[in-house]
């Protein structure tokens, strides 16, 4: 069905084997440093935004996870998470498909942690999405890009995606964003990005900074790649007291 547009390289000796699949997201080494922070995963209640192709879904379940609720709005990335459950039986995950925007918009729910990684960047409205997972849980594990203007403006293949630099007040605080547009790559039927035609990166401090504003007092910055090919991206975790 999804010949040649899986992202995620399955588990090797599993029996399976997904076309290109070059990004190794089911062996992870992010999700193990998160799995270090705060007591972990274990035994944990999750809410993962994007979930993609169940690789992270299927290492969380690895650690221990009790229970693991995966949002996914892409739906051919949503079929193959189905796959992914169905291979390596997560029966600890429950994959929905839909826009977790609405989800954190309604939903009741309180989990140990919410799991975003690749997601944050390709959100319209970032901050929202930050204030909504503040609302639901206590833990935060993200992985996300963000904007640095001179390091973006010196990579010729991500300066001219960007558009101007604005700024906006939430809580009486200043915040830059900025424009992303997906150009080309919304041509690719695999692409894993988000529902628009573009969207809007933060700058590093106004990332930190609103986390932080949202009650995640305690950070820590477990990793940072400020020359990753797509764009400065940064991975942490945080915890309210």
């Amino acid at each position: 069905m999804f010949a040649g547009e899986w992202s995620s390289k399955f588990p090797e000796g599993c029996g399976a084997v997904s076309t290109p699949g070059l990004a190794p997201l089911f062996d992870d080494p992010r999700l193990e440093m998160g799995n270090r922070m705060y007591g972990g995963f274990n035994n944990r209640s999750i809410l993962e935004l994007g979930p993609l192709e169940g690789g992270h879904t299927y290492m969380l379940q690895q650690f221990g996870a009790k229970e693991i609720d995966s949002v996914e709005a892409n739906s051919r990335a949503f079929m193959k998470c189905l796959i992914t459950k169905e291979i390596f039986d997560l029966n600890r995950a429950n994959f929905m498909l839909g826009n977790f925007m609405q989800y954190l918009s309604t939903s009741q729910k309180e989990y140990d942690w919410v799991v975003a990684s690749g997601v944050l960047y390709h959100m319209r409205e970032p901050l929202k999405l930050l204030r909504l997972i503040s609302e639901h849980s206590r833990r935060i594990f993200l992985w996300t890009h963000y904007y640095d203007k001179e390091i973006i403006d010196e990579s010729e293949a991500m300066r001219d995606k960007f558009g101007e630099t604005k700024t906006v007040e939430r809580q009486g605080k200043s915040f830059e964003l900025i424009k992303y547009h997906y150009q080309g790559a919304l041509q690719w039927q695999g692409f894993c990005g988000g529902p628009a035609a573009d969207a809007t990166w933060l700058t590093r401090d106004s990332l930190l900074r609103f986390i932080r504003l949202m009650g995640f007092k305690q950070m820590e910055i477990l990793e940072e790649t400020p020359l990753h090919q797509n764009g400065p991206a940064i991975l942490l975790c945080a915890q309210k007291p």
